[in-house]
């Protein structure tokens, strides 16, 4: 696959790498490519940049014993079981994945994508590069939780970029003849919920928005899932809310 020629190719694999959600030979073929590349090394760090902050404040849990018991198991770790590793990264803290409730397996890749980052042949990159992509870079982000309150649904999006980029992480499929719609919702009273799109049926997609983000989005303290029609909805919900979540504007 040529990537080098093509920026938001490079940006989109970084995303997913960080996240954990490129597995298999894709990601044995990205680990690769990272030894080879600085600047594909320096976009991998940016996303790390942009995620990292979501830890801060969050106070962190000590993990049941039986999951230091299984990880021993499965190494052969001499350690005690209620110790934890001596170097725990930002990517290691349960805190952190059940605040934001990304604890199924996307939880242990995305452990492993900081891991691999952290190896002295894959660092190459300049220190104040370093330094520089520890900052939060302006985004939006939105978690999503279905009326149970189990989080079903992620949203990103860059502020200077007109993708919202969306992960459904334990949205039920739609009914036949039904689908999603996504709103953005106001913080004014009885004001109208704005329709940002039909969200496409893929676990993982992007959303067109009218403009860049820092337009399209600011306005919305929170935004909204609806079942709605298969034709759509015409801009005006008429189903059922499925989902709805604060949203986070790092701008």
């Amino acid at each position: 696959m040529r990537y080098r020629d093509k920026p938001a190719l490079q940006d989109r694999l970084a995303a997913e790498y960080v996240l954990g959600t490129l597995r298999g030979r894709a990601r044995a073929r990205f680990q690769a490519w990272l030894r080879q590349d600085a600047a594909l090394r320096r976009t991998v760090a940016e996303w790390e940049g942009r995620l990292a902050p979501l830890a801060a404040g969050v106070a962190e849990v000590a993990p049941p014993r039986r999951v230091w018991d299984a990880i021993e198991a499965r190494i052969g770790a001499a350690a005690p079981a209620a110790q934890p590793p001596a170097r725990a990264t930002l990517w290691e803290s349960l805190a952190f994945w059940r605040g934001w409730g990304l604890v199924a397996s996307g939880c242990a890749a995305a452990l492993v994508a900081a891991l691999a980052l952290q190896r002295p042949e894959v660092v190459e990159v300049p220190v104040e590069k370093i330094v520089e992509s520890t900052r939060m870079q302006p985004s939006y982000i939105a978690i999503l939780r279905n009326p149970a309150g189990t989080p079903v649904f992620v949203a990103y999006a860059g502020r200077r970029s007109d993708e919202l980029w969306i992960k459904r992480i334990g949205l039920e499929p739609e009914p036949p003849g039904r689908r999603f719609e996504l709103w953005g919702l106001y913080g004014k009273p009885g004001a109208a919920p704005r329709l940002l799109g039909m969200l496409p049926k893929e676990d993982k997609a992007t959303i067109r928005l009218a403009g860049v983000a820092d337009e399209s989005l600011r306005d919305f303290p929170a935004l909204a899932i609806t079942l709605e029609p298969a034709q759509g909805s015409g801009g005006t919900p008429t189903g059922p809310m499925v989902a709805s979540g604060d949203c986070f504007k790092f701008w």
